[in-house]
């Protein structure tokens, strides 16, 4: 099992949405806001905000934490098929297929870090 921080993941999925509009007021990012004030957040908070960002950028978060996470999952060239699956110890859970052959489950912590474990059979669809 690899341990890979998501939370850059998270920040860099929201980056592109703040580059757009031309408002001169704040935006109301909340992704953003948590990964830059350096605040604790609990598992379910975080889970709650990957739930809330378009399927594209989460995606990419659970991309980025596959990629992340050591030498098997640097293969893998993009997110097919995701799924949140129950929760596992109490930390929200996604399931994620990398180019439709290997299956991946991430895991988030409190620690606002990802628990991913992988590659295996393609059980999702």
């Amino acid at each position: 099992m690899q341990r890979s921080t998501i939370l850059l993941a998270v920040m860099a999925a929201a980056l592109p949405l703040a580059a757009c509009g031309s408002s001169s007021e704040p935006a109301n990012n909340s992704a953003a806001a948590v990964t830059t004030n350096g605040t604790e957040m609990s598992a379910d908070t975080l889970g709650a905000k990957i739930r809330a960002l378009p399927e594209g950028q989460r995606r990419g978060v659970l991309f980025r934490a596959i990629r992340d996470a050591g030498p098997s999952g640097a293969s893998c060239q993009s997110v097919t098929v995701m799924k949140e699956a129950a929760a596992t110890n109490g930390n929200p859970t996604w399931n994620a297929v990398c180019d439709g052959t290997t299956q991946w489950t991430i895991v988030l912590t409190a620690d606002q870090s990802a628990s991913v474990t992988g590659p295996g059979p393609v059980t999702i669809k």
